[in-house]
């Protein structure tokens, strides 16, 4: 995304007390590679977090084999076709609440990583309001959408563990 403003605008935009910025949110993820990619890494990113501090848990993550194909669609882009992801808007981007300090706050972004009764593995996240949600063990999506379907299309995010 680019704007072109002024000459001067920059500098009094800055000095502003007011300064408000918007951003134009789609309703939907660009298709394709890009996205399921930019998923799969995420999802890496977050398994890696939660292991960081598992003694061994780091390498777990780097030596399970069943990872292979996910790391190495995130890494190199193979297998050749696309690893689909699951897309739904879960609340509005703009949505604004009173946050546990008594501010207004907004969700800017939030994930987890879940298990289905089956033994998938989903990583979920949320960004502006939009969820998206990849497979950890394939590139499929139907497992997901059949939990949804057993649990009121609540999303795991605000679900289980997650309740507010």
């Amino acid at each position: 995304m680019s704007a072109e403003v002024p000459p001067g605008s920059i500098e009094r935009i800055a000095r502003s007390e007011q300064l408000k910025l918007a951003v134009p949110a789609s309703e939907a993820a660009p298709p394709g590679r890009v996205v399921s990619r930019f998923l799969a890494k995420a999802a890496l990113e977050a398994m890696a977090d939660r292991l960081v501090a598992v003694p061994d848990g780091l390498e777990y993550l780097v030596d399970e084999t069943q990872l292979d194909p996910i790391r190495n669609y995130a890494r190199r882009g193979e297998p050749i076709h696309d690893w689909p992801y699951y897309v739904r808007r879960i609340h509005a981007a703009d949505r604004i609440f009173i946050g546990c300090a008594g501010g207004y706050e907004q969700t800017v972004h939030e994930y987890d990583i879940f298990k289905t009764d089956w033994n998938e593995w989903f990583f979920v996240m949320a960004i502006f309001g939009l969820e998206l949600t990849i497979n950890y063990g394939g590139p499929e999506t139907e497992g997901y959408v059949r939990w949804l379907s057993a649990n009121g299309n609540v999303s795991p995010l605000y679900s289980g563990k997650n309740v507010p």
